[in-house]
């Protein structure tokens, strides 16, 4: 008996000390209290510091079901990027927005299944606004399925970096996360954004809608129970 107590009590110090140890690098954040958990954590707080990675912002934000209903507002974000790095010219007035290709490919090899499917369209390399209407009208199901494509390139590049393994987050994407959100924080205090890259993180946020409405539809279900598009566009 006496043996059995002293096994019992070496059991209850090792569970003791089993507690007390450091929490693994990979804590499991189910993404249901995930979002619960973040959204109402207190000690997130403004900070101006912006995000230099948009594939990156756009996959935090889907871990928390908060990237924006309307599917061109990544489109645009992109397009701006490809802008930025001289790939495209954009020309916006009047509320409508052309495309001019200055190159026919990008270097990111998920990017530029988007760029195709744009640069498919063009006409003397430009795009003009109505043809992306009824391109959006017509190929949303792959447009939707290229956002499905871009998330999940960037979670496959995670998991290549070890911070994500088996269904866990590291704890760098979770301060990652605060950190966006601090950020997203900090534009709403502020409601005239003064630079085009706040512009466009600002809009990925649902702070700002994008001017440019390609569509407007509204989801229906059919007999299969599978969504229809209902688009005004016609």
């Amino acid at each position: 008996m006496e043996l059995l107590f002293v096994f019992a009590m070496i059991l209850i110090v090792l569970y003791y000390f089993y507690q007390k140890r450091p929490k693994t690098h990979f804590p499991n954040i189910p993404y249901q209290d995930h979002k619960k958990h973040v959204l109402n954590y207190k000690k997130i707080k403004p900070n101006n510091k912006q995000p230099q990675d948009l594939q990156y912002t756009t996959y935090l934000l889907s871990l928390i079901n908060e990237l924006p209903q309307d599917e061109f507002i990544l489109i645009y974000a992109c397009l701006k990027k490809w802008e930025k790095q001289k790939e495209i010219t954009l020309e916006e007035k009047e509320g409508e927005l052309n495309i001019h290709f200055n190159k026919s490919y990008t270097n990111n090899y998920v990017e530029d299944q988007l760029f195709q499917m744009l640069y498919r369209l063009e006409i003397d390399h430009i795009v003009e606004n109505k043809v992306i209407s009824k391109w959006m009208e017509a190929d949303f199901d792959k447009v939707v399925q290229w956002k499905k494509t871009y998330l999940k390139d960037m979670q496959n590049k995670i998991k290549q970096e070890h911070k994500f393994v088996d269904g866990r987050y590291s704890l760098e994407i979770y301060q990652d996360l605060e950190n966006i959100l601090g950020y997203k924080k900090y534009l709403d205090a502020y409601k005239e954004v003064e630079t085009e890259e706040e512009n466009i993180y600002a809009m990925l946020f649902g702070l700002k809608g994008c001017p440019y409405h390609m569509y407007t539809f509204f989801i229906m279900k059919n007999d299969d129970d599978k969504p229809m598009i209902n688009s005004s566009l016609k």
